[in-house]
């Protein structure tokens, strides 16, 4: 969890203004009943006691008008100001007062000090209590509250007021920029489920009551929110909007997801409207040559074939009862790497061939694909490699047969084939998955190979049409999906990070390319 932080927000509004019990507002009590009658002058007038206008001020305190209450004092401009003040401040509390009872003056007396009880009732139903002191002079025949800051509370002074404001429970759902992650950020799908692993992050608000001055925010009261959390979704807005521009732009049903390799978080998932009913996490489809990363690492491991090791790629091959073909070319012999670069089907199905039954679904597991985590804020699925020998096993070998993959399956092949250990796909940080079944990093000495063949694909290979982007490589994949129609995919990765692109129905692998090309080039 992320250190919490208060963010404090001034309540705003009027002062409550009623004076009668039962309302919510101010409830004045008047003072002793002895002097409920006001005496008379000579000229049978009624004589104004400073009990009087004490009562009347405290009154006045609470109506709509400031100046009403000031206008009882020796100072009403100053007064009106720091009513005013303090009426904002603690705009959304109720405000009490009652005159403590009081032995009337001497006739002949030209001061007399009063007692104030105050109590405001805030809007988190806690009360502020205190004790305010009146002083009542006589200027001229009228009595005038002298005026004095302390007579909104104790501790005031001249330029400070009373400030009740809530205190946030600093509790969010961030993106990787720390930003607040709202919806729309991301897929709606993949949000929702984050937001309903997470729940209320906020916490429990909490509250304080003090004295704002220019010096700064005395504390009188409050309490502190309570069980706000931070929880930060790795994925990053910049690449996630390039992904989403960059299937968007394509008229079929597109997928995209990026992960960084040095921590398996994922940076970015992204479809479009065309791609409907599953999502690039758990969709699974033939991966077509994407899987020969994992053929290759499978070869080499067994010690049937090193990237200079020349091999031949005829046009077309027949192995056990499978005619086998490439994209309309062949040749007799060229390095292993090349053949790699070149996505020579026949070179890949007579490897595979010779492999034992578990060692394409052992492999691919140690890539990430066909493994199993349980994956906070997302459910996934990599794929699946049986196992598999014959006329399966050749055509598994380059991505048909009954091989499945999904994008986020794939893009954890390139993801590791960069960082080289076991993958830990993370969506939340602070939350790791949880391995159901997982393998161990793939063989140090494949992965070397691998990353300068997937290099070649981009300079000379089936992908050299993204030749221009720096540091690029990856593998291309076209994968027939039954009726005439093939899938095309594009796995690779650039510096830090690795990706697939997935297009449905594309023909061929072009579209996925072009896709690449605008994700990459954001």
């Amino acid at each position: 969890m992320e250190p919490k932080t208060r963010r404090w927000i001034l309540i705003g509004g009027a002062l409550a203004t009623a004076t009668t019990i039962g309302v919510a507002g101010a409830l004045l009590w008047s003072p002793d009943p002895v002097i409920s009658e006001k005496p008379k002058n000579q000229a049978n007038q009624s004589v104004e006691r400073p009990a009087d206008v004490a009562l009347s001020f405290v009154n006045k305190l609470s109506s709509p008008d400031a100046a009403a209450a000031a206008q009882l004092t020796d100072a009403p401009d100053a007064a009106a100001k720091a009513i005013a003040a303090t009426r904002t401040g603690m705009a959304a509390s109720a405000y009490q007062a009652r005159l403590a009872a009081t032995t009337p003056p001497a006739p002949d007396a030209t001061t007399t000090d009063m007692t104030a009880s105050v109590t405001w009732t805030m809007p988190s139903s806690a009360v502020l209590k205190y004790d305010v002191k009146l002083t009542v002079q006589k200027s001229g025949e009228a009595w005038k509250v002298h005026w004095t800051p302390t007579l909104l509370h104790p501790q005031l002074t001249e330029g400070s007021s009373l400030v009740y404001r809530a205190a946030l429970a600093d509790g969010a759902l961030l993106g990787r920029d720390g930003k607040p992650l709202v919806k729309g950020t991301i897929p709606d799908g993949l949000y929702n489920t984050i937001t309903g692993q997470t729940g209320d992050l906020k916490g429990t608000d909490g509250w304080e009551v003090g004295i704002s001055s220019t010096a700064g925010f005395t504390k009188l009261d409050g309490k502190a929110p309570e069980g706000g959390q931070k929880i930060t979704v790795t994925i990053d807005p910049a690449r996630q909007a390039a992904a989403q521009a960059a299937v968007d732009a394509l008229p079929q049903g597109a997928a995209i997801v990026a992960i960084e390799p040095s921590t398996s978080e994922i940076l970015a998932v992204a479809q479009n409207k065309t791609l409907s009913g599953t999502n690039p996490f758990v969709g699974r489809y033939a991966p077509g040559s994407t899987m020969k990363i994992v053929t290759a690492a499978a070869a080499m491991n067994a010690g049937l074939v090193q990237a200079n090791t020349a091999v031949p790629c005829p046009a077309t091959a027949t192995i056990g009862t499978r005619r086998i073909s490439n994209a309309g070319f062949g040749h007799d012999s060229l390095p292993f790497h090349t053949a790699f670069a070149l996505s020579c089907n026949t070179t890949m199905g007579e490897l595979g061939a010779k492999l034992p039954p578990n060692a394409l679904p052992d492999m691919a597991k140690r890539f990430g694909l066909g493994a199993d985590w349980t994956i906070t804020g997302a459910d996934t699925n990599t794929g699946k490699v049986p196992p598999a020998s014959g006329d399966q096993q050749v055509e598994n070998s380059f991505g048909q047969g009954n091989v499945v993959a999904s994008p986020f399956g794939m893009a954890l092949v390139a993801a590791t084939v960069v960082s080289g250990k076991t993958p830990t796909p993370t969506l939340m940080r602070g939350k790791p998955p949880t391995p159901n079944d997982v393998a161990a990093a793939p063989p140090a000495a494949t992965l070397q190979p691998l990353r300068n063949m997937m290099r070649e694909v981009v300079t000379t290979g089936t992908a050299k049409q993204l030749s221009g982007i720096p540091g690029l490589a990856g593998k291309t994949g076209t994968a027939e999906a039954g009726g005439g129609t093939a899938h095309g995919w594009f796995v690779g990765y650039q510096g830090n990070m690795a990706f697939a692109v997935f297009v449905e129905n594309a023909g061929s692998s072009q579209s996925a390319l072009t896709a690449a090309a605008a994700f990459l080039k954001r």
